[in-house]
């Protein structure tokens, strides 16, 4: 399912290389076109908007149709990026085939690989962990970004193509009653880097980044489910959490997306192989 928003526009494209600062992470993305799954809201939907203010052609891909809405206000403000969006269960192979399809019909291409979707356990210990629930968070966390590489190298430039993935701090050094997502965020480091090592040969980097607290959709979820169990209110775990961060508050979700694009672009070429930790300090402690 997808729709295409908004048309090129020479001017805008024109514009957009005139605001170009020479030798930052933006240079090259023009006309590149970058798949952003998780799109619809958080990391994915700050990645999808950083992307088209670069310059690239964004294909927003979410399990929620409210991802058509987002690539529409997308398309609206960054009319170059062209916008669409595709409605996808990542957990479904031909799915992501489907997705990658998409994007070959409508750019012709496919430079960059971007897996920002994620979702959240239920908390709580793993003696009471349903193996539903288990299943569930691996399915969309682990498997779903192997489905989503597995669909989208062999449309990759071989050399050139780009592929990031989302992984948390949480996959380094674990969180108590959050098994299932650490565990599937550390499926994704390790994921990283054999494919880093696989890939190498063609001239495709692969990368993650590993957020600690963001303020999104699922940091918020996190917060809500940690109060509820200790009776606090939201705001008084949300000072606990920033107090836990040597940088004193959570990052934004731009944060994040800028980190991405980083890697993505020509700047980080010779980077392969990386979890980028943008955490504000919080795995020193």
């Amino acid at each position: 399912m997808a729709q295409v928003f908004a048309s090129s526009s020479e001017a805008v494209l024109s514009d957009v290389r005139s605001k170009r600062v020479r030798g930052s992470p933006d240079d090259g993305m023009i006309g590149k076109t970058v798949v952003v799954t998780g799109a619809s809201q958080g990391i994915g939907e700050a990645t999808a908007r950083r992307f088209a203010e670069a310059g690239a052609h964004v294909v927003l891909s979410d399990h929620s149709v409210e991802v058509d809405r987002v690539a529409a206000d997308i398309a609206k403000v960054h009319p170059s990026s062209k916008a669409m969006g595709v409605v996808t269960d990542v957990t479904d192979p031909s799915a992501c085939d489907a997705l990658v399809a998409a994007a070959l019909k409508q750019h012709g291409r496919l430079d960059v690989l971007i897996v920002a979707g994620a979702v959240l356990q239920k908390k709580g210990p793993v003696a009471k962990l349903a193996p539903e629930e288990w299943d569930r968070v691996m399915a969309i966390n682990a498997t779903g970004p192997f489905l989503l590489c597995r669909s989208a190298i062999p449309a990759l430039p071989h050399p050139g193509g780009r592929i990031v993935l989302l992984a948390s701090f949480s996959g380094e050094v674990g969180l108590p009653e959050y098994a299932a997502y650490s565990a599937s965020k550390g499926a994704v480091r390790l994921l990283t880097q054999s494919l880093a090592l696989e890939l190498a040969g063609d001239g495709i980097t692969v990368n993650a980044v590993a957020p600690a607290y963001v303020e999104s959709e699922l940091g918020n979820q996190a917060m809500a489910a940690t109060a509820a169990a200790t009776g606090k209110s939201v705001d008084e775990i949300r000072a606990m959490r920033n107090a836990a961060i040597p940088l004193g508050r959570q990052a934004t979700g731009r944060e994040i997306a800028d980190a991405m694009l980083y890697l993505a672009s020509p700047a980080a070429a010779y980077v392969t192989g990386t979890c980028l930790d943008i955490n504000g300090g919080v795995v020193l402690r």
